[in-house]
């Protein structure tokens, strides 16, 4: 496919992207119900919880994975209900960018064993029952469930069927050929495996799963399974979706038992095994090139596809106007004179510029992230020493483009940041260009780019690397088409005296801009300050509101976030969305994080989140609440708000 034919179709899915997470969330029909039509004389009795999920939705299995929550029974209400003992049926896995999510999809029917109170009296159910449904996006459900099972003889009832089916997708704890025998850790260069063996009576299916699970709540891929026919042996090998060292992680999975699902063909069967010494092997060396390719192949190949995606859109979002200036020079000062060979030279000088501020900013994440510090796309605009460095580049680049240098340079900046001629920088100079432009268009966070950077900042120094590697690549890409393919400069006028005006007029665009990032090293030093209608974010405010049954809406944003800004203007302060925002039953909540700001950087963490903006809708009928899309759309926060509110 030509090369411009991709980048169309790049485009393209940007301009759709702010539609695609804001479908109307769908709910799942819930019941309860008995194998039988009475208590009759037991302690015990069955009951049975039926969920019918809409084509598409899923919910969670009790250890949900990656992401997710599990399912929530609040029995508080019931007459004659002493305990009860949920079961699980067999979880399917659903693996989407490189997360491993354990869910039930279509119809999955839960047996409950109920202990009675007051054995052979008649039993009242309520139940208040939490889930999280996902799609395209993730909606809090809450149903509230009422079964009345009377005293009597017991008889089977009409669902009797339904219930000995849902016992046969339970996972046996007894099964004839079947036993895990041992499981320990093997580390293999710079990656640790849960190895676990077991005794099989068959060679297990291709599409044949292992779920493990653990009470410090580790995360584990999908094993890579291997079969001995002579012995009957089969060995797991499984990835901890963990960046702990192998002596903490050994040391956290040392501690009790490991809980193991074998699913093969809707079958399953659980065991449970303690974590053993390592077999005396040492590791194979692995050159850093080897270690790179393991990497790449390890990770979900759509997280490094939606990074380059999230580095392309970048150049689309309203971060992009403040560094314009800065692309239009590199392009304008070629004006069809230059060979092809110092087109190329300077195009990919620029590009080389963009990955080197990447590198720069995984460098200093991954420093900041072993040293304990919060971490976030974007943070360091709540530096004022990194906000000096940028304001001093920008009067720098203005000063220069002006076509004066009265304020003393250093040799070196000086030297290269200064045009050869009158309108033609350096290859030093258009590697700058492409370094500092990287550095200003952070703030934003763009659709594709939230995910990768999220799954990358929950993750070791080698992925973070190698995601942001992704990222500048894509934010590069239009100085590598520009460097492949410059026919393009042909049809642009020769240099000439109508540049210096040109370069007059994005100096003014610079100098604007340092005026702009002055007002947020202003902010960044002064009080916090909100907008007019939206009162100060407290976590601790949201649960009583929407026990109340009003709807909370919270919005984190900062005045270097220039996305935020954009919201702002053509959505939230748009009158329609405005008039829904302003109705007496919804509680407003914003957190600036133009400072450094802990408690939000924790509550971003909570969803997965790095950067800003963010917006999340929560309400009766969503608790966990609704994170919306970064860039907003007025359908995506009118739907979440009918959503959150049951509507």
């Amino acid at each position: 496919m030509p090369f411009a034919r991709i980048l169309s179709f790049l485009l393209f899915l940007t301009l759709f992207s702010g539609q695609i997470h804001a479908e109307q969330p769908k709910f799942v029909e819930a019941r309860l119900f008995s194998p039988v039509t009475a208590t009759g004389k037991a302690d015990v009795v069955n009951l049975g919880l039926q969920l019918k999920l809409q084509s598409g939705w899923d919910t969670y299995w009790r250890t949900p994975g990656d992401a997710g929550l599990p399912p929530d029974l609040d029995f508080k209400g019931s007459e004659n209900l002493k305990s009860f003992s949920l079961q699980y049926p067999v979880p399917h896995r659903l693996t989407i960018a490189g997360l491993d999510n354990n869910v039930y999809v279509g119809e999955v029917v839960f047996p409950l064993a109920v202990t009675l109170a007051a054995p052979g009296a008649a039993l009242n159910v309520k139940l208040k029952l939490g889930l999280l449904v996902c799609n395209e996006i993730c909606v809090p459900e809450k149903h509230e469930l009422t079964f009345t099972l009377p005293a009597g003889e017991a008889m089977p009832s009409a669902d009797a069927a339904l219930y000995e089916a849902a016992l046969e997708k339970l996972p046996r704890t007894v099964m004839e050929g079947y036993s895990f025998t041992n499981s320990h850790l093997e580390t293999d260069a710079q990656k640790t495996f849960l190895v676990v063996e077991a005794q099989m009576a068959g060679e297990p299916s291709r599409d044949a799963d292992l779920f493990v699970e653990h009470s410090s709540g580790t995360a584990f891929g999908k094993p890579a399974i291997t079969f001995d026919a002579a012995t009957g042996k089969t060995v797991f090998r499984i990835e901890p979706h963990t960046s702990e060292a192998p002596d903490k992680l050994a040391k956290d999975l040392g501690t009790g038992d490991l809980t193991l699902t074998f699913v093969d063909k809707g079958i399953g069967f659980e065991g449970k095994t303690q974590l053993n010494a390592a077999p005396d092997t040492a590791p194979r060396p692995m050159s850093v090139p080897a270690k790179l390719k393991e990497k790449i192949t390890s990770l979900d190949i759509g997280i490094l596809l939606g990074a380059l995606l999230g580095g392309l859109i970048l150049n689309l979002m309203p971060c992009v106007l403040p560094v314009l200036s800065l692309k239009v020079l590199s392009v304008v000062s070629h004006g069809g004179r230059d060979s092809r060979g110092k087109i190329f030279k300077s195009f990919m000088a620029s590009a080389f510029g963009v990955l080197v501020s990447f590198w720069i900013m995984a460098g200093a994440l991954v420093a900041a992230k072993a040293a304990g510090s919060t971490i976030g796309w974007g943070i360091q605009f709540q530096h004022p020493g990194f906000l000096i460095f940028l304001i001093a580049v920008l009067l720098l680049f203005a000063v220069n483009m002006w076509g004066l240098f009265e304020i003393p340079l250093p040799r070196f900046i000086a030297k290269h940041a200064a045009a050869k001629h009158e309108n033609e920088p350096t290859i030093t100079g258009h590697f700058l260009t492409g370094a500092f432009a990287a550095l200003l268009e952070t703030p934003c966070t763009a659709p594709f780019l939230g995910t990768a950077v999220g799954f990358a900042l929950s993750r070791g120094a080698y992925e973070i690397f190698l995601i942001f590697t992704f990222l500048g690549l894509g934010l590069a890409l239009p100085y590598i088409a520009l460097a492949i393919s410059p026919k393009v400069f042909r049809l642009m006028p020769k240099p000439g005296k109508w540049m210096i005006t040109l370069r007059k007029v994005l100096a003014v665009v610079l100098l604007a801009t340092a005026v702009w990032l002055g007002s947020v090293l202003f902010r960044v030093s002064a009080e916090p300050a909100l907008d007019a209608g939206w009162q100060q974010f407290d976590e601790a405010l949201i649960a009583p509101a929407v026990a109340e049954g009003k709807t909370v809406v919270v919005d984190v944003t900062a005045d270097w976030c220039l996305t935020c800004k954009a919201n702002k203007k053509f959505v939230l302060d748009q009158d329609d969305v405005k008039a829904a925002l302003s109705a007496p039953n919804i509680l407003l909540l914003q957190a600036d994080y133009t400072q450094q700001d802990d408690v939000t950087a924790q509550y971003l963490g909570s969803f997965g989140r790095y950067g800003i903006p963010f917006n999340v809708v929560y309400g009766p009928a969503a608790p966990q609440g609704i994170a919306l899309p970064e860039l907003l759309t007025k359908k995506a926060v009118i739907d979440a708000l009918n959503a959150a509110a049951g509507e």
